[in-house]
């Protein structure tokens, strides 16, 4: 009787482990999931919160800090941005997307010698991973390092030819070092694929200025506040 009762007992509380463990699980989904919609919406502070209670119930769920990471970096809280991306990568030192967030929050943060050096990495994880060039370009181009940049704008135009901001920055890069010629060329092609946003009519509008055709100049400019009246930069 007493080793009947000692083997019920045994199993009883291996049954209850088990519904422990699935109730676990459940839970960690609903707030993985619940924290991904939230960010998805814009509700960045909700995100946080229901990953902040994944992270107590699972501290090696890399993927909790890397969204609560991107929710920080949305409300410009790139201390603690950076913080959860650091944590990502203490647990999983391959996860790509980490890399190109953190260094996205280096560049925001001036740091771009660490930005360089952590798109530097996630280009080896991930070779064909477009947007890495196109990070990478644009910390080139604020670090000043304008061949750089353009070359690697070049990368991502070739793979990805009908991105207008990929233009509007290789434009950029190519005024900086003087080619007006390419830049006017850039600024035409995103012009063709964003018709309707007002940035490239104002940075065409800087081309023309510099080579002295003020009246095309005016014409971009008042195309811009057409299309955007509250574009003071424009004005």
């Amino acid at each position: 009787m007493k080793r009947s009762l000692l083997y019920l007992l045994v199993f009883i509380s291996l049954l209850t482990a088990s519904e422990n463990d699935v109730s676990a699980q459940y839970d960690r989904n609903m707030f993985f999931y619940r924290g991904r919609q939230m960010l998805e919406e814009g509700r960045y502070s909700l995100a946080i919160d229901n990953l902040n209670v994944l992270i107590r119930l699972d501290p090696t769920c890399f993927e909790a800090y890397f969204f609560r990471g991107i929710a920080k970096y949305n409300l410009s809280d790139f201390v603690g941005a950076e913080l959860d991306f650091d944590r990502t990568l203490e647990i999983n030192p391959l996860y790509t997307a980490a890399y190109h967030y953190r260094a996205i929050t280096l560049s925001r943060s001036g740091k771009y010698d660490q930005a360089l050096k952590d798109l530097e990495e996630a280009v080896e994880l991930r070779p064909g991973y477009n947007g890495l060039y196109f990070s990478r370009g644009v910390t080139y181009l604020l670090s000043q390092q304008f061949e750089k940049a353009i070359n690697d704008f070049n990368i991502f135009i070739a793979r990805e030819p009908r991105q207008g901001d990929a233009y509007l920055n290789r434009g950029a890069c190519y005024l900086f070092v003087g080619d007006t010629v390419k830049a006017l060329s850039d600024y035409d092609k995103a012009i063709t694929l964003n018709y309707f946003e007002p940035e490239g009519y104002i940075r065409r509008a800087r081309v023309h200025y510099l080579r002295h055709d003020l009246s095309l100049a005016l014409e971009d400019l008042d195309k811009a506040v057409s299309l955007d009246s509250t574009n003071t930069f424009a004005y």
